[in-house]
């Protein structure tokens, strides 16, 4: 790509406000804040304003649509930060208001004190049934919350306690301090308020470490788990603030209206929130307030204006009108408004900034922190607390996988130490990667153990085997492709930090350990020679340098033990020479390297000892000098006829 730090910038333009992809650190991110306070700025201001100039009509309006605003943006969330699909947020938004409502008309509690109350009865109730149903995927996790919206609005419209298909009356309006919030206006300014708070919380959520670890999540999610990333949980989480949103939408809905009843829980107000959050935009948090705006006014309009065109047209024609044009919204704005408004901001026209280009690979390689002599081999990345020399960091005993009658590792014996190189070779098929996948956790094992740091992490999840100090690149690239190279790295630093959904969503309790993460994520890319790319799309990066942010990636983790597959493939010759000084110095520092390497030059170089795999077997094991002349792993290579009397060449 030609503009690659306009690239970048696109990135956070793409995510205005709080994207759901997070470009860390650097100008870009600054301009991204900054934008992102002015549009607070201006809406802070129009939320003052709004009631003071419009119509009683038109603000009684808005204050529905920042009603469902608020349950827009927990589905925003929801399907753009964690990419999950939920056809049942009114089933969420229902139990919020009915349980609103049976607090204050049957026990006649105050109505904040309710609507906390209805929030953490939802938010309990998302996670009892996100917890099983989160384990699915795609469209049978759309039918499962379909499912779940369905059987709300069964229970609600026959349960007695709920008031069958009368609904609740009487419900109160909110008070607060002994004043009744029942006008208009003030109910506009009342519901707004919360919007803007929800909308900072959620904006900080997805610009810092649980919106970076998801956003890696859609990208890659094998890739994210071997970075310590407990994925199912991060989801489950999420899911749970997005019924705790739609709950608030639900209270407010309730003591707003004064009734509720079936209707909260529909099918069709499920999917009329679903339109808000993906026609405003799900790349950003300011999508569901846009989209809820539009959706809502549109309504609005299309319930006036239809009947005075088509004299008595009922309600299947305003549906019809509102479908065509949410179909067209869909069609030419497929990113939603707030993408369309930041492409058009870069139009040919608007202030730009100088163009720059994408280094093909061609630049200095991996620097091991300012390495001038080739020869240098000087502990690099030493880790206070890291095993003592010639600790067993990775132990396999007796490892087997079997694909159905396949068996793709078979009785496999393997030790890695501290401050070793262990060479991992072998023809195409012999096994390699599904070893690293077993060891890793990608896989589980048929038969065997694996420990890791001295502790038994065979079929365990990545996310578990990385907490143990492991960490690992691919043979085919996992890079996140919806960040920078800053972005792709500070990932790796996500079991080294600590803020959770409250702390991230506050933002100020993280905000120092942001920089940190920043600062040692950047220091890792000048570290691999990525200096000049830092804030670049990693995707639109050379193959081979893709390798390189890998290998940033996971040193980031700071692991005692490091599977790389590959890690030379695509590298200059230039690039290959210094990765081997590096990995060295890594070796030197007590880090234990497992390494899968087609190069057997490379390998036989850098490596202490060298396992070989044949058909699923280690059929040798030793010294580089001895593996190198063993006639079994000769006849693997090079057949059963060949002259040759050494792996390298002839003797």
């Amino acid at each position: 790509m030609n503009d690659a730090a306009e690239t970048a910038d696109a990135l956070a333009e793409d995510s205005s406000g709080g994207g759901m992809r997070m470009t860390t650190g650097g100008a870009a991110q600054r301009r991204r804040l900054l934008r992102d306070s002015a549009g607070l700025a201006v809406l802070i201001a129009g939320v003052v304003a709004f009631p003071l100039l419009a119509s009683p009509q038109l603000v009684f309006v808005a204050v529905f649509a920042g009603v469902f605003a608020l349950a827009a943006l927990g589905l925003s969330l929801l399907l753009g930060l964690a990419g999950q699909i939920s056809l049942g947020q009114a089933g969420f938004l229902a139990i919020g208001a009915y349980t609103s409502a049976i607090l204050t008309t049957r026990y006649e509690q105050n109505a904040l004190l309710a609507s906390v109350v209805a929030v953490a009865v939802t938010m309990v109730a998302a996670a009892a049934v996100g917890t099983p149903i989160l384990r699915l995927r795609g469209h049978y996790l759309a039918l499962a919350t379909l499912g779940f919206g369905i059987i709300v609005a069964v229970v609600a419209n026959q349960w007695d306690f709920t008031g069958g298909q009368s609904g609740i009356f009487g419900i109160r309006k909110v008070e607060f301090n002994g004043r009744l919030y029942d006008s208009p206006r003030e109910q506009f300014w009342l519901v707004w308020s919360v919007v803007v708070g929800a909308l900072i919380l959620a904006r900080n959520l997805a610009s810092g470490r649980v919106g970076r670890a998801l956003g890696a999540v859609n990208d890659s999610e094998v890739a994210a788990e071997t970075l310590g990333v407990d994925t199912f949980r991060l989801r489950v989480q999420v899911f749970v603030l997005s019924a705790g949103l739609a709950a608030i939408a639900g209270s407010c809905y309730a003591h707003l209206v004064g009734v509720v009843n079936a209707q909260a829980a529909s099918f069709l107000l499920s999917v009329e929130l679903l339109l808000m959050a993906v026609v405003g935009g799900l790349a950003s948090v300011w999508g569901a307030i846009v989209g809820a705006i539009f959706v809502r006014g549109l309504s609005e309009a299309l319930t006036t204006y239809i009947p005075r065109v088509i004299p008595g047209a009922s309600g299947e024609y305003q549906l019809i009108g509102f479908g065509i044009v949410l179909v067209l919204a869909v069609i030419y704005l497929p990113g939603g408004f707030v993408s369309a408004g930041a492409r058009l901001a870069r139009l040919p026209g608007a202030r730009r900034r100088p163009r720059t280009t994408v280094p093909d690979g061609g630049g200095e390689g991996p620097t091991a922190a300012g390495d001038e002599a080739a020869g240098d081999t000087s502990p690099l990345l030493p880790r206070e607390g890291r095993p003592a020399p010639g600790t067993a960091v990775l132990v396999v005993r007796g490892l087997e996988l079997h694909f159905g009658g396949v068996r793709a590792v078979q009785s496999v014996d393997l030790e890695v130490r501290t401050g070793e190189i262990v060479g991992l070779i072998g023809p195409n098929g012999a096994g390699k990667t599904t070893l690293f996948n077993v060891v890793s956790g990608v896989l589980p094992p048929t038969a065997g153990t694996v420990e890791v740091g001295g502790a038994r992490v065979e079929g365990r999840r990545p996310h578990a085997v990385a907490a143990a100090r492991a960490a690992r690149t691919f043979q085919n690239l996992e890079i996140f492709s919806s960040m920078t190279v800053v972005g792709n790295v500070a990932v790796g630093r996500h079991l080294r930090s600590r803020a959770g959904v409250v702390a991230g969503a506050l933002a100020l309790p993280a905000r120092a350990e942001e920089h940190a993460i920043d600062a040692e994520a950047r220091r890792l890319v000048e570290l691999l020679g990525l200096g000049d790319v830092a804030d670049s799309p990693a995707a639109d990066l050379p193959f081979g340098r893709q390798r390189l942010v890998e290998i940033a990636r996971a040193l980031a983790t700071e692991p005692d033990l490091l599977l790389l597959d590959e890690p030379m493939a695509g590298l200059s010759a230039f690039e290959r020479a210094a990765l081997a000084r590096l990995l060295r110095r890594l070796r030197a520092g007590g880090m234990a390297i497992l390494l899968v390497e087609h190069d057997i030059e490379a390998v036989m170089a850098l490596a202490d000892r060298v396992a070989v795999l044949d058909d699923g077997h280690r059929i040798a094991y030793g010294a580089p000098s001895e593996v190198s002349d063993d006639p079994a792993v000769i006849e693997a290579y090079l057949g059963a006829d060949a002259e040759q009397t050494t792996l390298g060449g002839p003797a």
